[in-house]
């Protein structure tokens, strides 16, 4: 018997019905019913059953294989097997019958259906999100290749569904716009794992998506279109978890898959696209080893067409200039991003993280370290500490953490070491894989195999490393040391720094803060650490917790910290913003006016009069006894530089203050705003001429150098560069090239330090020609270019001016002449003014 069928059975009444001609049935037409039966067919079913049948009676019972054969004898079967067999090829016929058009409209549903839902999962509105280069690169190269499937693969968050959805949305768009009948389906890995888990092959899960009865229904309609089809067919298969099921079961998926895709390959207007994460392909490289070779199969691993097209990439400079476009239309498309830490944002997933964090405000050129960093643990956030298994995730990093170890410059951890806690922890493993945070990787050597486990970057390691430390130490100088012995490089020294650093200010803690220059190890990145604790507290104290600010407030008033950055001179122009956050506090009166006058210094050597005016008002303010323990007046100096710089008469004030110098130095105390009042008093050596201020001076840079402690290598080489500079105003050469000579070759990565070096030999070479002396000018002006020193600019300009080529001479004096006029220095010129008019 064929297997009972309640929607068969009632096609067999509604024939009974229409055989003896029964419009409308009452229970006591089953009597004559019964008759007619009997006549036809020799067989007798009873009134009672026929009421049974029909529904005039209750039964529980299906009906048996006795009625159903007389009511198909009845209707002109042989039985109900005849029947049966007679339906089910009606129906073949009819699904046979569907057109390449329902085909499509049936595709075209399910995949607008998948894209809005994708639309709802993107990070950022989906109207803001951009098409992407690489994906149309990967189509037109996996279409020229002739292959049958294209695997499109790339690393966690690199947009590969945001791109998907897109692309097939503007071919539907396209195809329904033109005259092609392409057809698109596009669906997701979670359909085809639910079809295996219903026991269906790939075959049989493809035919029940696009509405066939069975495989065989679409093989037949495949072969139907076999020589020629109205158009092609573009089966997309987004992001094939392999972590959503086991190990087993997805290697029979996968292999059903490539059953189906060998069965497909016969036609060449059928194509698959599956999406796939990069670690989940080379985790089971062996599955699709064939791809390499075989022409069915296009991907990273088909050679160097696909090592190129078939891996996902992050946002291309083209690309980010039109997101930022799309999200707040400022940015113009030839704005080039010079901030060095925009690399991070320029993974799709970590752009998201950044656009919940400012909003419209993006722009990659004012992304910070501190900003970078707040990126990450927003990512960590959601990934680590939230959502499901999130107190296993978080046990299983902190028995990981002390296995990291630095090789070959990564911070990694050996899986045969960390087996037994992964063993503890195995859905949790699986869940920082899936996400990203984690991936496996071979050591890379051919015989002597070993995985390894590595970080999605060096950060996310730093931050557990740093969280170690964190709960296990409360003595600042323990935990320095602690640090300070690490055997991991200086960089992954500094970003657990930063890490630790951000922690603290967090709960409103500067106890690390003011220890910072008692850090050994950041040499190199002083200045970068100084501006990310500058905006780690501006903006972790406009957080919404006030308690915070206000503690912060109280911390900074007798700040060692504050001593420290303001005795320094990060006159670059990318630091200048982050002293500027400091001002949002309040600060002591000489902190401020360290500060201040600082930032009109800047403002000075860059000729920005609105800024430098702005904050001399500020200054002028202050009450006189604030700066009565300055060794000189910082506020009368700038001014007394300005009006130079502006060619007006001098304050008389200023003029006092400024003749009383000579007298005032030898009995001067030492102050703590060391190297600010070292370049500011240089700057009026230099255009006053006033030896004697120099010879006074330098000796109290003598005393300097005598009492700072040789660990604290950057103010060693500042302080003999800055002496070497008064000794040449006081005509000693000799003596000035020799501290210069000292210095080391790594103070050179500031750029204050390079710039200052290269106008100390410029101006030896005023006395002494060299050979270099052109080349060491364009050095000079290439940075005060870069820093947008204008004045300096004009100063290098004047050095060089009389030793430059002839052909160049011209280029210096136009030059000059459009600076002095349009920004309204003139002093200067002296005697060129008349030889160049």
């Amino acid at each position: 018997m064929k297997t009972y069928l309640q929607a068969y059975f009632d096609k067999l009444k509604l024939l009974v019905l229409r055989k003896s001609q029964i419009t409308q049935l009452v229970p006591a037409d089953c009597y004559r019913l019964a008759l007619e039966i009997k006549a036809v067919t020799n067989k007798s079913v009873s009134e009672t059953t026929l009421k049974r049948v029909f529904g005039f009676a209750s039964s529980i019972h299906q009906p048996s294989i006795y009625t159903l054969n007389a009511l198909a004898e009845y209707c002109d079967f042989d039985c109900w097997d005849s029947f049966y067999m007679h339906v089910e090829q009606d129906k073949l016929q009819t699904a046979q019958q569907r057109t390449w058009g329902e085909v499509s409209l049936r595709a075209t549903k399910i995949s607008l259906f998948n894209i809005q839902s994708n639309k709802h999962k993107c990070g950022i509105p989906y109207h803001l999100t951009i098409d992407r280069e690489h994906m149309s690169n990967f189509m037109e190269h996996f279409e020229r290749s002739g292959a049958t499937t294209g695997i499109l693969s790339g690393p966690t968050g690199y947009g590969k569904t945001v791109a998907v959805s897109r692309w097939v949305e503007k071919q539907i768009s396209q195809s329904h716009a033109g005259c092609d009948n392409d057809i698109y389906l596009f669906t997701n890995s979670l359909s085809l794992l639910q079809g295996t888990a219903f026991g269906y092959h790939c075959n049989r899960w493809l035919a029940h998506l696009l509405g066939f009865e069975n495989s065989e229904i679409l093989d037949t309609f495949i072969e139907d279109h076999r020589n020629q089809a109205p158009g092609n067919f573009c089966l997309i298969i987004d992001e094939l978890h392999s972590d959503l099921i086991a190990d087993r079961q997805f290697y029979t998926v996968i292999s059903q898959f490539i059953e189906m895709v060998r069965h497909f390959a016969q036609y060449d207007w059928f194509r698959i696209v599956l999406v796939l994460r990069t670690v989940t392909l080379l985790k089971y490289e062996g599955l699709f080893k064939d791809t390499i070779i075989n022409p069915e199969w296009f991907s990273i691993l088909s050679g160097e067409s696909g090592n190129e097209s078939a891996n996902m990439a992050a946002f291309s400079s083209a690309e980010m200039h039109q997101l930022i476009q799309n999200v707040n239309g400022k940015i113009k498309p030839y704005q080039p991003f010079r901030n060095q830490n925009k690399q991070l944002i320029h993974i799709p997933l970590f752009f998201q993280y950044y656009y919940e964090l400012v909003g419209e405000r993006v722009n990659p050129n004012q992304v910070t370290s501190f900003d970078e960093y707040l990126i990450v643990a927003q990512y960590l956030k959601k990934k680590v500490f939230n959502g499901v298994n999130t107190l296993a995730k978080q046990a299983l990093m902190e028995e990981l953490s002390p296995l990291i170890e630095q090789d070959n410059g990564s911070l990694q951890i050996s899986k045969r070491q960390a087996y037994a806690i992964i063993k503890q922890y195995r859905i949790a493993y699986n869940d920082l894989l899936y996400t990203g945070i984690l991936y496996e990787t071979n050591s890379g050597f051919e015989v002597r195999q070993q995985t390894v486990i590595q970080f999605q970057s060096d950060i996310i390691a730093a931050y557990f490393l740093a969280l170690q430390l964190f709960n296990g130490h409360n003595e600042m100088e323990q935990l320095i040391d602690t640090l300070n012995q690490s055997t991991v490089s200086g960089k992954a020294k500094t970003e657990q720094l930063k890490w630790l650093l951000l922690f603290y200010i967090e709960s409103g803690d500067l106890r690390l803060v003011n220890l910072f220059e008692n850090i050994p190890f950041i040499r190199e990145d002083r200045f970068d650490v100084t501006a990310f604790i500058c905006d780690g507290l501006h903006k972790l104290s406009k957080d919404i917790h006030t308690d915070i600010k206000a503690t912060l407030n109280h911390g900074l008033q007798n700040s060692r910290f504050l001593d420290y950055i303001l005795n320094y001179s990060c006159f670059q122009a990318e630091y200048e913003p982050n002293l500027e956050k400091l001002l949002v506090f309040e600060l002591s009166e000489t902190h401020e006016i360290i500060l201040r006058s600082k930032l009109a210094v800047i403002a000075l050597l860059k000729w920005e009069e609105d800024a430098l005016l702005k904050q001399l008002e500020i200054l002028a303010v202050i009450p006189p006894d604030a700066y009565a323990s300055f060794t000189v007046n910082p506020f009368l100096l700038v001014s007394y530089l300005y009006q130079y710089f502006k060619g007006g008469g001098i304050n008389q004030e200023i003029a006092r203050e400024i003749g009383a110098l000579p007298y005032r130095l030898p009995i001067a105390t030492k102050q703590a705003s060391m190297q600010f009042i070292d370049i500011l008093l240089y700057l009026f050596v230099k255009v006053s001429g006033n030896v004697a201020v120099a010879r006074y001076y330098h000796d109290t840079l003598t005393q300097r150098l005598e009492q700072t402690n040789p660990a604290n290598g950057f103010q060693m080489d500042f302080t003999m560069l800055t002496k070497a500079l008064y000794l040449l105003e006081c005509g000693d050469v000799e003596t000035a090239k020799a501290y210069v000579e000292k210095t080391s070759p790594l103070a050179l990565n500031n750029l204050t330090f390079r710039l200052l070096h290269n106008i100390f030999y410029l101006q030896i070479e005023k006395v002494k020609r060299g050979q270099d002396y052109v080349a060491l000018g364009h050095r000079a002006l290439a940075l005060c270019e870069a820093q947008g020193l204008k004045l300096v600019e004009a100063y290098c300009r004047l050095l060089i001016l009389e030793r430059a080529p002839k052909e160049e001479q011209l280029q210096h004096v136009n030059n000059l002449k459009f600076q002095f006029a349009a920004f309204g220095y003139t002093a200067g010129l002296g005697a060129l003014s008349k030889k160049y008019g």
